[in-house]
């Protein structure tokens, strides 16, 4: 018999990572992620993929692999200890498996060839103690990092009989994506140089294996976040001009000639992000690089309004999307006759498809469980007008509605601002609706999926979204007239419990609010964030600054949190380095010093992923505290069946 969604019930889903496939495209591997709640941390089950059958089984090893990558038809897994990497060499027909290196770094990407073994490692070049954090540079610490000042990402190599770590890089270079083309001799990378504050710019650069020389191919004018190969003359790179563009635009492909240098468009201009994570939710995690070269192909991902779709591009600049179900993407592999996916469809939690022939076939059952265990809540898409702008929301109402019975109301807001909602499972929410509260939410401007125009909300950080998100609350409690518009809930997290903040100082029409990792001052976010800098110049216009205009002070919450009249939950984690845990310490200091009814849930050892990523024992606690505060002042301390 079926049951509303429980609490517990996050501590089913199996997260799939890593998807990959061997040279010859005839088996892949890749992680199912689980929670273990009673040793609150995540496990990898690796898991292998057989083309011919179109099956699946799990790996039995005796390691524990963090990575893996495919030497041509064979595997190197990679196992972290401590600050130490070792790798495995494996054979899959022997099932046999040695130790390959073991070498003194914490390795990030790395590649095997003829000759050596090339890696790519962070190394600071100052002294690390326990007793003291000492640096010069901006970011001083970095999210999901900690400490990062003077650190640099390098591209080391070792020879196969002495295993002599050699650095291929100088101090100054800071290395960011990285492609080892070894077909073409050569290792393709992108790189900002080292500065005290770093910049948004970043170069596109390749070591040649033979040579030994590195050149570097763009101007220092673009903000990059991938680059690779479309044959052996050319390159590819995405990037926003800065000269035209500003940081936060959606970036366009370029092409680089190696005999000629020229460096120009590829194809029309594109008005779609091509960044990701895109799609919000909390029951999935991607550790798969987005884009990929193929045989002159240019595979990468697009945020086109409601999902996250797949591209490609040759060089000719002839582009195609695929058209297919699934909302997100979130890790991917060309293979000869079709594509395999992990993502999300519907209602679904992650599994592995296959699309052939314009066909998508599910090919695991992992989280089958939901749909045969669970009563789940079904979206409903609502839209709202901005004059003649279209807003795109959804609707996920209480799971067993009672005729004539008023149910209270929870409108979420998305972080970002570049990212989107769209109709597909949060644990989060189908929670709250099996807990008897309709939940809303919008895409506002300054989401992702529609363009450079829709997403621009430079110099009004807060004011278009307070707008729109109000004008949408109006619209959901006029189309549901069971919404109890008395009893109205808020919540946000990262730019959304940043917007919390900004609506709980502007309105009391919310009875209760829960703020998650969120800002609350514009000035100290400038100077404590690891992107503050330049992230909130952008978004405050691209102009003044702290210490020229009054207008980071102006849309700060904490400058009015005088008028705030709804109790208030924080929740944060304090290791959060993209918005520092004190944003939210402020804030709960101050509605506390205003008397209002308020609460500060500090969980350490946790970040800004605090939702998704945290610990299960973390995120069990959250998830009760978000109920508890709600019903605590939406259902004025009635109990209504948690589960």
């Amino acid at each position: 018999m079926k049951q509303k969604i429980q609490c517990n019930d996050f501590l089913k889903n199996n997260i799939l990572t890593n998807l990959k496939v061997n040279k010859s495209k005839t088996k892949g591997l890749y992680f199912i992620n689980t929670l273990n709640l009673e040793k609150n941390c995540y496990e990898k089950q690796l898991a292998i993929f057989e083309m011919e059958n179109l099956k699946t089984r799990p790996m039995n090893l005796n390691i524990k692999p963090d990575d893996f990558e495919f030497y041509g038809d064979e595997v190197i897994f990679k196992v972290y200890e401590g600050k130490r990497t070792k790798l495995y060499y494996y054979n899959f027909y022997t099932d046999k498996i040695r130790i390959y290196a073991d070498l003194p770094y914490k390795v990030k990407s790395f590649a095997c060839c003829d000759d050596g073994f090339y890696f790519t490692a962070t190394y600071r070049s100052d002294y690390d103690v326990e007793i003291i954090k000492s640096g010069t540079e901006l970011p001083f610490y970095q999210e999901g990092v900690g400490f990062s000042a003077e650190s640099r990402t390098c591209l080391f190599k070792t020879d196969n009989n002495s295993f002599e770590i050699k650095a291929l890089t100088d101090l100054n270079t800071d290395i960011d994506d990285i492609v080892f083309d070894l077909e073409n001799n050569r290792i393709i990378y992108t790189a900002f140089k080292g500065q005290p504050c770093k910049s948004v710019v970043s170069d596109v650069y390749t070591y040649d294996l033979i040579n030994k020389e590195i050149k570097k191919w763009t101007d220092s004018n673009y903000r990059i976040s991938y680059a690779d190969k479309l044959s052996s003359k050319e390159l590819i790179f995405a990037g926003v001009d800065l000269r035209i563009k500003s940081r936060n635009d959606n970036q366009q492909l370029y092409k680089i000639n190696v005999i000629t240098g020229l460096c120009e468009d590829l194809g029309k201009p594109s008005d779609k992000s091509n960044e990701v994570p895109g799609v919000v939710t909390d029951i999935r995690f991607s550790t798969s690089r987005p884009v990929m070269a193929i045989e002159g192909i240019f595979y990468f991902l697009i945020v086109d309004r409601y999902q996250v779709r797949l591209s490609k591009i040759d060089s000719r600049g002839n582009f195609k999307i695929y058209e297919m179900e699934l909302r997100t993407i979130d890790s991917y592999q060309v293979l000869k006759d079709g594509i395999l996916l992990i993502g999300l469809k519907g209602l679904g939690l992650h599994e592995l498809y296959l699309f052939r022939n314009d066909q998508l076939t599910q090919i695991t059952r992992y989280n089958d469980w939901m749909f045969t265990e669970r009563h789940l809540s079904i979206p409903h898409l609502i839209k709202s007008y901005d004059g003649d702008i279209d807003i795109d929301g959804w609707v996920f109402p209480p799971v067993e509605i009672e005729p004539g019975r008023k149910y209270p109301g929870i409108l979420m807001i998305h972080g970002g601002p570049k990212m989107i909602y769209t109709d597909v499972y949060s644990h989060d929410i189908q929670l709250l609706t099996a807990n008897g509260y309709y939940v809303f939410y919008a895409n506002p401007k300054g989401s992702d999926g529609r363009g450079d125009d829709f997403a621009n909300i430079r110099g009004s950080y807060g004011a278009i979204a307070y707008k729109e998100l109000m004008e949408f609350t109006d619209t959901v409690i006029c189309k549901y007239p069971q919404l109890d518009k008395n009893n109205l809930g808020v919540t946000g997290r990262s730019y959304g419990g940043y917007m919390t903040n900004y609506i709980i100082t502007r309105t009391d029409r919310f009875k209760a609010a829960i703020s998650e990792s969120g800002i609350s001052n514009l000035t100290t976010t400038f100077t404590s964030s690891d992107i503050g800098y330049s992230y909130v110049f952008e978004y405050m216009g691209n102009k003044p600054t702290p210490w020229t205009s009054n207008e980071y002070l102006e849309a700060s919450p904490i400058m009015n949190a005088n008028h705030v009249k709804t109790p208030t939950l924080f929740i944060h984690g304090e290791e959060d380095h993209r918005c520092n845990y004190t944003e939210s310490l402020n804030m709960y200091s101050a509605l506390n010093f205003h008397g209002i009814n308020t609460k500060l849930c500090l969980f350490e050892g946790e970040n800004h992923g605090l939702n998704v990523t945290g610990k299960p024992k973390s995120k069990q606690i959250r998830y009760k505290e978000l109920l508890n505060w709600f019903d605590k002042f939406l259902k004025k301390g009635r109990k209504n069946g948690h589960h």
